[in-house]
């Protein structure tokens, strides 16, 4: 029990400690509530996680190395080691994906990592941020900052708050160099708070908040529509290694994307003759809308108009694949998407199929949308989704693949 004055009334407090003698955080700087302030009781949704326990996840991950930088996996430690060597040495590595953002609901994000050993020089970074825009744990040299990193103005501008001059808890329990799990919840919608701190012995420790609602005069960043990034770069010639273990992307109180679903491909207008694998339609980001998220949203294909015939055909869904054809912006003009309804292909990656005697429509569900999202390659160059259609014997066969844009 205690007192406290505020407003020049006095007011008794009530503090718990668990049994080992913490104590229990409550109110709205707690884990007890979300980014907007409710009580978590529902399960959050899952929009992205990674492991590394058998491999890099080059499938999910991105990497772009400067210098002598090198990045390796771990399969003991379930780890990749991001390790500079040389002044000018970087390595970035950073999801495929960036993950859609559905205002009203807070955005959770973990990130597990051991950074190397603080030094002058060396830059060691992890968080939900572009070059543009993001939310940003970061070890500057010797001195560890919460980072938001904007581009309201044109260009990227920082706002950097350092360990000292946190304002829930400077945390002096933190050893950058261990193990740690980094913290993001925020509330976007332009104006939203944001809260940075990390999860230990199981509970969420919020060391910092950046609240913005009725004190900028324009949004805080650009969108939250963005990837994981783990990040070192160094200025001297210490060697240092920095470790990537688990993240995890969650939307509290469930996702469900809106909006319409538009459509490509060769449709009933070309019911051509298809013996061999044909592509029939395709989807990628067109140039300068990359930061964007495209989720399938479902695939149609119709064979033949004789049931007796027993055609069987087999559609494909192929990531990545190497196409030769000529792309068109998708007739939803909007601009985001091009298209493709013919052409030739070869190789990629199968995500998804199955057969069709007549006609057959699969409707995705969030999960799978969300796992076939469209991606890019470090050089920023979308992913190509193919829906390919294979028959038993040459019969007449078409399809359609169906997304939705989150901006």
């Amino acid at each position: 029990m205690g007192q406290i004055i505020a407003g020049g009334e006095q007011f008794e407090t009530h503090i718990e400690a668990d049994y080992r003698g913490q104590v229990l955080k409550q109110g709205p700087d707690s884990g007890a509530v979300d980014a907007f302030g409710r009580v978590r009781v529902s399960e959050p949704f899952t929009l992205f996680d990674s492991t590394l326990r058998h491999s890099e996840n080059a499938n999910k991950w991105n990497a772009t190395v400067t210098g002598s930088g090198t990045y390796s996996h771990s399969a003991n430690e379930s780890s990749v080691l991001m390790t500079v060597t040389a002044s000018g040495d970087s390595v970035l590595r950073r999801t495929r994906q960036r993950f859609p953002y559905q205002p009203g609901k807070s955005l959770m994000v973990l990130q597990s990592f051991a950074g190397g050993t603080l030094q002058e020089g060396l830059t060691q970074e992890v968080g939900l941020f572009d070059n543009s825009n993001g939310v940003i744990l970061r070890a500057s040299g010797t001195t560890v900052q919460f980072v938001i990193r904007s581009s309201t103005t044109g260009s990227p501008v920082e706002t950097v708050v350092n360990q000292n001059a946190w304002n829930i808890d400077t945390a002096s329990w933190l050893d950058f160099t261990k193990t740690n799990i980094f913290l993001v919840d925020l509330e976007w919608l332009g104006v939203g708070r944001v809260r940075v701190g990390f999860v230990k012995d199981g509970e969420h420790y919020y060391c910092h908040e950046f609240n913005h609602a009725n004190a900028l005069d324009k949004v805080y960043m650009t969108t939250a529509v963005l990837p994981l990034s783990y990040r070192i770069a160094t200025t001297n010639s210490t060697p240092a290694t920095m470790k990537q273990i688990c993240s995890s992307v969650m939307s509290e109180g469930g996702y469900e994307p809106a909006g319409a679903i538009y459509i490509a491909g060769r449709g009933a207008g070309t019911f051509a003759e298809i013996s061999s694998e044909t592509i029939v339609a395709v989807i990628r980001m067109a140039s300068g809308r990359t930061d964007n998220v495209i989720l399938p949203a479902q695939v149609d294909t119709s064979v033949g108009g004789n049931p007796a015939s027993n055609v069987v055909a087999q559609w494909r869904l192929r990531l990545n694949p190497t196409i030769s054809g000529v792309w068109s912006a998708a007739d939803n003009g909007r601009g985001n998407v091009q298209v493709m309804s013919s052409g030739t292909f070869s190789g990629g990656t199968v995500v998804g199929g199955g057969l069709v005697a007549a006609r057959s429509d699969v409707e995705f569900s969030p999960e799978s949308g969300l796992a076939l999202s469209l991606g890019t390659n470090a050089a920023g160059e979308s992913d190509i989704l193919a829906l390919t259609i294979q028959c038993s014997s040459s019969q007449e066969a078409t399809g359609l693949i169906g997304w939705k844009e989150v901006l």
